[in-house]
């Protein structure tokens, strides 16, 4: 419709348009705006501690599997385990 070619913010500005929360159509634009940045943040916080949550289990998870630890170089363990 108007700025940046971004539908998010077309959508937005058009809801509150239509809500009647806003008449103008500038005033409307830079709070779509605002909305869409800051909900775009947020999710973006949250998947980047989605993967670094992933990235923990992930660590946890080769460290607790047994294959692993045999197919280390150099463990000592190895050594006495009773095959």
């Amino acid at each position: 419709m108007y700025k940046n070619n971004d539908e998010a913010i077309d959508l937005e500005a058009k809801r509150l348009l239509d809500n009647g929360i806003y008449t103008d159509l500038e005033k409307a634009y830079s709070e779509a705006e605002n909305i869409i940045t800051e909900i775009r943040v947020e999710f973006k916080k949250k998947q980047e501690k989605k993967e670094f949550r992933s990235r923990i289990k992930s660590i946890k998870r080769a460290l607790s599997d047994d294959e692993f630890r045999n197919n280390v170089p150099y463990n000592h363990r190895n050594q006495w385990s009773k095959k």
